[in-house]
């Protein structure tokens, strides 16, 4: 089940709950990301996204291959090239 919470909008800025910003991590000067969705305003930390995107990522990568050693062989072979 959901559980609701109320928040504050103060001069446009959204005050969250202290019970929310500690379940969720959320520290003073944190970075936030808004979406629209279908229902309204989703609000997630960066870090969250960062691991999203990560997630999303990884599904189109075989195990054992390193996208960062992918990009660095790619480099150096245009590198030479050039």
């Amino acid at each position: 089940m959901e559980t609701v919470s109320r928040g504050k909008v103060s001069a446009g800025r959204v005050v969250l709950p202290a019970e929310l910003r500690k379940e969720f991590g959320i520290e003073d000067g944190a970075e936030v990301i808004f979406s629209r969705t279908a229902h309204g305003i989703e609000i997630k930390t960066l870090d969250e996204v960062v691991k999203q995107a990560q997630e999303l990522c990884a599904r189109y990568v075989k195990p054992g291959v390193s996208l960062v050693d992918e990009l660095l062989r790619e480099r150096r072979e245009e590198a030479e090239r050039d």
